[in-house]
């Protein structure tokens, strides 16, 4: 779906869910442009710019929809330093992950969609899944090969380059991704198309209804300048309506991170006593301890009919 449309010299952006043009300035900030220095983990910028929400469906959306390959340029090139450093949350997130998916299937052929830097495919992985990953940061990529030793394919690139076979997993993952694709809809239902029939398809997302967006405002972390989408249940549910997915069950889960890490982050969005606080464990070994944290995001499941 084109997200853009023209008439004359005047340009309305366009709904990325339901395509309408009726939309509202949900959040505004100053930023918001991506650059190598407001990209992952190892950001210095953290202004989200103007946020807008749709008045036909609600979904809520970022009004910079930079072209694909723009983007993909950029994920290529993302600094992923500080993402390394908090590797072992990483590991302890992606188990949690894993006891998700295997409420629903104990087994069977799986990809992960936006692997990084494999931890989830590592522990599928070692509890007997057979896995693929991609990834379109080489560095990224190249980590998450070592991690698996052999014990599975990782591909460098985006979802359309890897030109993987329709219908041929019995599970596909989307840890923290749906929130960066340009086409949330057309990038989910690709996804689905990968899947056999009854195969599951599970996805975590930040939620801009949770309690968390809600109190903090514009303060909320997960505000930031690469996050194109902004999902809540029903325009998430509504994705995977569209996309051709039966929704079978949402759920919240934390994400872990070291104390320094989770200070550092609160700093950069002003919430009072984080930089005190920050400084104050760096100086010590409560920085490197590593705790839960419930972010503000939304957990979803499905399958494909």
């Amino acid at each position: 779906m084109s997200i853009k449309e023209q008439s004359g010299t005047a340009v309305t952006l366009l709904c990325p869910l339901c395509g309408d043009n009726e939309d509202e300035v949900y959040l505004e900030a100053t930023g918001g442009a991506l650059a190598a220095d407001a990209l992952g983990s190892s950001r210095t910028e953290v202004g989200h710019g103007k946020v807008l929400r749709c008045k036909t469906c609600g979904f809520v959306f970022s009004e910079l929809r930079p072209a694909d390959e723009e983007l993909h340029t950029l994920y290529r090139e993302m600094n992923p330093t500080v993402y390394e450093k908090e590797a072992q949350g990483r590991l302890k997130t992606a188990q949690r992950h894993l006891k998700m998916v295997q409420r629903h299937i104990a087994g069977g052929r799986l990809v992960d969609v936006g692997c990084a830097s494999g931890s989830f495919l590592k522990v599928a992985a070692d509890a007997g899944w057979t896995v693929t990953g991609v990834e379109p940061s080489e560095t990224l990529a190249n980590h998450a090969k070592k991690l698996l030793n052999g014990r599975g394919e990782v591909h460098c690139a985006t979802l359309q380059q890897a030109k993987l076979e329709p219908a041929s997993f019995d599970a596909l993952t989307l840890w923290d991704v749906l929130e960066h694709v340009t086409d949330p809809l057309a990038f989910l239902t690709e996804c689905a198309s990968l899947l056999k029939p009854g195969g599951f398809l599970f996805a975590n997302v930040p939620d801009i209804s949770s309690l968390q967006a809600r109190v903090l405002g514009s303060r909320w972390p997960l505000l930031l300048a690469e996050h194109l989408n902004y999902f809540d249940r029903t325009t998430l549910k509504r994705c995977g309506d569209a996309a051709g997915l039966r929704w079978i069950a949402f759920d919240r889960r934390p994400a872990s991170f070291t104390v320094e890490y989770v200070l550092y982050r609160l700093s950069q969005h002003g919430i009072p006593g984080s930089s005190l606080g920050h400084r104050m464990v760096q100086q010590n070994s409560l920085g490197s301890v590593c705790i839960p944290v419930y972010l503000g995001e939304t957990f979803a499941a499905w399958v494909r009919a």
